[in-house]
């Protein structure tokens, strides 16, 4: 995953941010618990998206910690403990960094490419360690279809983004019973995350895609790198469809109870997604970016 899933903090409140960031912190050490160390470098938000979905759907109870680590060693922070879904992050982010570090050594050349096949000396044993065979075997299924159609520069958005966002279905949706509303809903949410996902990454890469050569589907559609007024609207269009999508799937968890995990998973999909969306369509947008880090 790739980091744009993510809260507006803003539109928190205190006590919703304190559990967001516990939640943060506590997949970060379910990581290193269950798939060494070093993996914990390769978290992003977007797990701790997954972890309270999933804990939503489950209903699976955590337990809450103080304490200090190597990357905050002076005060002491609030984190989660004790639940299954920590766990299945931590291992669901080892097995994607693994095939995600696999793809770049495929494609990259020089620094990058040198970079992936370090990376992969921790990697592999994090992928080893976190032993989920279900979304490897996904993973081996799934990546192939979407590299042939890099490799085929298919002038079109959806067929890889269709690929794509099946494989983050079955990230979101994996080890529920087949058929369960955990699943049904998991896979919902998961499909269309991952389609919002893809067609941001595309969006963010577009320049550097073009200048080196590498596919991008927006630019084997539009045959340039350089967006107009129509194109942006239409790539902003494609990310608010989906966004509505999960927002849909989301009125249907049955949040009584976890009003805070409720707050989060809004947040996100209400505000944080698409304002991400704006920061990569409208360069201008970041302007404010250093209000919400200060905040």
């Amino acid at each position: 995953m790739f980091g744009y899933v993510k809260a507006y903090i803003p539109e928190l409140k205190v006590k919703e941010y304190e559990l967001y960031r516990a939640g943060y912190c506590g997949v970060c050490r379910a990581m290193g618990k269950c798939t060494g160390c070093l993996s914990r470098l390769t978290l992003t938000w977007d797990s701790v998206f997954l972890f309270f979905l999933r804990t939503a759907l489950t209903r699976d109870s955590f337990d809450t910690d103080k304490k200090a680590c190597i990357a905050h060693p002076l005060r002491r922070r609030p984190y989660l403990l004790n639940s299954p879904q920590l766990d299945y992050c931590a291992s669901a982010t080892a097995v994607m960094t693994y095939y995600k570090l696999k793809d770049d050594i495929s494609d990259e050349r020089g620094f990058r490419n040198l970079a992936a096949r370090l990376a992969m000396l921790e990697a592999a044993p994090a992928k080893r360690r976190a032993k989920n065979d279900e979304l490897c075997a996904a993973c081996e299924r799934l990546l192939p279809e979407l590299a042939k159609a890099e490799k085929e520069n298919v002038p079109s958005f959806d067929l890889p983004a269709d690929i794509s966002a099946r494989l983050t279905a079955e990230l979101f949706a994996c080890g529920f019973e087949k058929g369960s509303k955990e699943e049904i809903l998991s896979r919902e949410i998961g499909y269309h995350t991952g389609k919002f996902i893809y067609a941001a990454d595309a969006a963010d890469d577009l320049a550097a895609d073009a200048r080196k050569k590498r596919y991008n589907p927006y630019l084997a559609m539009l045959g340039t790198s350089e967006l107009t007024e129509e194109h942006r609207l239409m790539i902003r269009d494609s990310l608010r469809c989906e966004t509505g999508r999960i927002l849909q799937a989301l009125d249907l968890v049955d949040f009584d109870g976890i009003e805070g995990i409720k707050a989060i998973l809004y947040n996100i999909a209400i505000f944080g997604m698409n304002r991400r969306a704006e920061e990569i369509l409208n360069p201008e947008s970041k302007k404010d970016k250093k209000n919400e880090r200060s905040i």
